[in-house]
């Protein structure tokens, strides 16, 4: 309560909040196509570090892992090796070596940015109608989470292993010391950890025995006072720190993986197998990040086959098109920025897909032209349900409207070091746990249900259907944003479709309303879904009015708690400060 107090007394210091009036909180079910991994309704004291070298994580002992990186004179990417390696032991249910990523790279000495799309992709036996029922019907969420048809080819280690090669300054195998030890000596599990084990076996794991003996020995959670080992975790690491990350995709290990799949496939008729040309020819693509300006900001972020940045970068422009409200105490600064999320997510949710399927008009959707055509559309028609705009040099819509696909089993991580460079990472095995296989001791990803589950409505082809080789659309969006050339702000968050909604959100109040780096991460979320609003319900810092005023009598509100896990890096005054979200465990540490 204190500490909700204080929360509370920092904001109003700069927003004069009003009496907060009491209404009744109506929860959602915490195990949802959209919220598969719940959300927490009580907070921790916010992590917040300042120095010259800054690291965010969402778990201490991967935020003391890149740290001691640091510390040893390593690169910015050194550190999120053995953050990384070390999450996928302490919190897999939210990434691991059998997911994947997307980086955003700052080189301070080169001057140069650049992605790393470490995204998974569908294996050659893939088949549009893989998650189709007979009838031609989609088989239920749930279901599909738990087939070895949405397991995608992981980029993980490729990704780490491609920044690692071009920017590390430490041995690759030292980076993963931390993570092996871990693996094999053990750790006390946290209670988030705990609860997604819960979580995971509401969702379902019957269909996975190596999960329930690994995460459920005895059909019963592990205790916080008990030591977690999985030393067969611990055995691969050790493999992929001394054969070096190719291991994974084309030796020992990418036999062992092959195997493991293969004898999954034994009790689930439908599933076409993986071969070894899956894992030998994946590899991660260097792709250009998306930039726009806002005001006197440049926000840079990860293009298709993420959807995440698009969005982000079209609400802002949005609201900044129709004019700032700059006073977060008013109602109606907040029903904007909610109208602004939703005709980003129209766009997004249409013309997004992997760009090389389907080229994706991303010049068009951020034209300045275009925007503003956006931007008077939604001033008069603040409360209809949008659909997708046509860019320019589009003269048509090629595509059928499906819904949007979910991930969130997924995790963030923001980091600079003392030379400038920053590595902006993003990281999922989609849902909680994934698919709940496992595989060498590694969660097993169910990212191919973030394709559209129908290829086709009455004959016209979805953007983001299913294909052979092909990475379905996400929501991941690290993001940096620059000033007169040089990096000023970095953010990212979990949060699967909501992920452009919550560093939106974290974007205007620091860059729009100019609050603190805390105030930005501690106060409320509001998303969007379908036509109506999601207030966030006990955030750490409370709404500054009743969440009820929010729809203004036109939407339909309900309020939950959302799950973020926001790392915020931002230079103030020549010095980095890094906020960790209290929504989740994460940590903040600087080197002065």
């Amino acid at each position: 309560m204190i500490r909700a107090l204080v929360l509370l007394l920092i904001l109003c210091t700069d927003l004069s909040c009003p009496e907060l009036v009491a209404a009744e909180l109506v929860g959602a079910a915490p195990v949802s196509r959209d919220d598969p991994e719940g959300a927490e309704s009580s907070h921790r004291a916010i992590s917040s570090a300042a120095g010259l070298a800054v690291v965010v994580t969402a778990h201490p002992l991967a935020t003391d892992a890149a740290r001691e990186m640091l510390k040893q004179g390593g690169d910015a990417v050194d550190a999120l090796v053995a953050a990384q390696t070390v999450l996928a032991v302490v919190e897999p249910q939210s990434s691991g070596l059998g997911g994947g990523g997307f980086l955003l790279h700052w080189n301070a000495r080169q001057q140069t940015l650049e992605v790393l799309d470490g995204r998974e992709q569908a294996p050659s036996s893939s088949q549009p109608d893989d998650l189709l029922r007979s009838d031609g019907g989609p088989i239920p969420w749930r279901e599909a989470s738990s087939q070895l048809r949405a397991i995608g080819i992981p980029g993980t280690v490729a990704l780490l292993w491609d920044a690692h090669q071009r920017f590390g300054r430490l041995p690759w195998d030292s980076t993963f010391q931390p993570a092996i030890n871990l693996a094999r000596e053990g750790f006390r599990p946290t209670p988030r950890l705990l609860r997604s084990i819960s979580l995971a076996k509401r969702i379902g794991t019957g269909h996975s025995p190596g999960f329930d003996q690994l995460y459920r020995p005895g059909g019963e959670r592990p205790s916080l006072d008990q030591v977690f080992r999985n030393p067969v975790l611990g055995d691969t690491l050790a493999q992929i720190a001394r054969d070096g990350g190719p291991t994974f995709y084309d030796g020992v290990l990418a036999a062992q993986i092959l195997n493991g799949i293969a004898d999954l496939g034994s009790n689930e008729q439908a599933f076409q197998g993986w071969s070894s040309a899956d894992l030998k020819n994946y590899s991660v693509i260097r792709r250009r990040p998306v930039c726009h300006p806002i005001q006197r900001w440049k926000l840079c972020t990860v293009p298709p086959p993420s959807g995440g940045g698009l969005a982000i970068l079209q609400t802002l422009a949005l609201l900044d098109a129709t004019g700032v409200i700059s006073n977060p105490r008013r109602p109606k600064a907040w029903q904007r920025f909610a109208t602004a999320l939703q005709w980003a997510d129209a766009d997004r949710s249409y013309w997004v897909n992997d760009p090389n399927d389907w080229p994706v008009p991303m010049q068009g959707l951020l034209a300045p032209q275009y925007l503003r055509g956006r931007a008077k559309a939604m001033l008069d028609q603040p409360y209809s349900l949008p659909g997708p705009g046509l860019p320019p040099g589009r003269s048509r819509y090629p595509f059928a409207r499906t819904s949007p696909g979910i991930e969130q089993g997924t995790t963030h991580l923001s980091i600079v070091d003392r030379h400038g460079n920053m590595a902006v990472y993003t990281g999922s095995v989609e849902t909680v746990f994934g698919s709940r296989h496992v595989v060498a001791g590694m969660v097993m990803n169910n990212q191919l249900t973030d394709f559209a589950f129908q290829p086709a409505i009455q004959g016209r082809p979805v953007a983001n259907r299913r294909r052979a080789g092909k990475r379905p659309m996400s929501s991941m969006a690290p993001l940096i944003v620059f000033e007169q050339g040089q990096p000023v702000l970095a953010v990212g968050s979990p949060g699967g479709r909501t992920i452009p909604h919550f560093i939106s959100r974290v974007l205007m109040a620091s860059l729009l309303w100019g609050l603190t780096p805390e105030q930005s991460v501690a106060m409320p979320h509001l998303s969007i879904r379908g036509n109506g609003l999601v207030a966030e319900r006990d955030s750490p810092i409370p709404w500054p009015f009743a969440w009820t005023e929010l729809s203004g009598g036109e939407q339909e509100i309900r309020s939950q708690p959302l799950n973020s896990g926001i790392a915020l890096l931002q230079l103030i005054q020549g010095r980095w400060h890094g906020v960790a979200d209290p929504r989740r465990e994460g940590t903040a540490i600087a080197i002065p």
